[in-house]
């Protein structure tokens, strides 16, 4: 099982754009958190997602077998 952690956007964003992307997270059963800026000009969303400790493999099924 991997481990989770915190993963925050460093990009102001706006309440739709935020709310977007809280609702895209919440579709597949993320755990999400929204903060306001300091300057109250927007907010950073953060959601819990898991760590692992090496990359998962990508996929061959669609890659021509010329191209290895």
């Amino acid at each position: 099982m991997a481990k989770l952690t915190w993963f925050t956007y460093d990009t102001v964003m706006t309440t739709l754009e935020a709310d977007t992307l809280i609702k895209k997270y919440a579709s597949q059963n993320i755990q999400t958190q929204k903060q306001i800026s300091a300057d109250y000009t927007g907010w950073y969303v953060s959601a819990l997602l898991p760590e692992y400790r090496v990359e998962p493999r990508a996929s061959r099924t669609w890659q021509n077998p010329m191209w290895r």
